[in-house]
């Protein structure tokens, strides 16, 4: 199944607009701690809900739990966003960069390209939540590329488990580090059945 992801993040953009988050208890897991990088979601977001807009992003890993609809409990991801209008046309056009920072996990510093060493150190430390900023060459133009840590809350997305790389995020990159997966009430049924469709 192919859907039209620019049209379906417009009409999720809508659906947001229409009825933003104004409150929103956020569940915090027993193993989090305040000094975890992942605990800033929690200071950060009602700025987010109030100045955030709705961008695509890549999953670049996660929590291995995440993928059983069978466990529970929220559990933190990694994720490549870019706030460019080619991440509205093509989010998907950002799996490549995902894999590449993904296959220098674990190798030696001096064989990873500098541009991608600290993203694949923070993927190989998994508890290192430092969020950074870098450019993706895409055909003849640089965009500007986020790395971050997110915590994935398994009640906003649907089957309570993650499926597939493309989400939805609230992003506010001029306000604070902190993104959210766009809760699943705000989807548009294409993207929705598009998902979980997904093999």
């Amino acid at each position: 199944m192919e859907i039209e992801l620019k049209e379906n993040l417009y009409r999720m953009r809508e659906n947001y607009s229409k009825n933003p988050i104004r409150f929103k208890i956020l569940p915090m897991p027993t193993w989090l701690r305040t000094t975890d990088g992942l605990y800033q979601i929690y200071r950060d977001k009602n700025t987010l809900f109030k100045y955030g807009k709705i961008y695509y992003a890549v999953l670049l890993q996660a929590n291995v739990a995440l993928f059983d609809p069978n466990a529970r409990g929220d559990h933190p991801a990694n994720f490549i966003y870019t706030t460019d209008e080619i991440g509205e046309e093509n989010p998907e056009i950002l799996k490549d960069t995902a894999h590449i920072i993904f296959s220098y996990k674990g190798k030696p510093s001096e064989e990873i390209p500098e541009k991608y060493r600290k993203a694949a150190e923070i993927v190989t430390a998994e508890y290192d939540r430092t969020s950074l900023e870098f450019p993706v060459a895409i055909g003849d133009k640089e965009i500007p590329v986020k790395f971050m840590s997110v915590m994935v809350f398994r009640k906003d997305i649907p089957g309570n488990c993650i499926n597939g790389s493309v989400y939805p995020i609230i992003a506010a990159p001029d306000k604070c580090d902190s993104v959210i997966i766009l809760p699943k009430k705000y989807w548009t049924g294409e993207f929705t059945a598009w998902k979980t469709g997904l093999s």
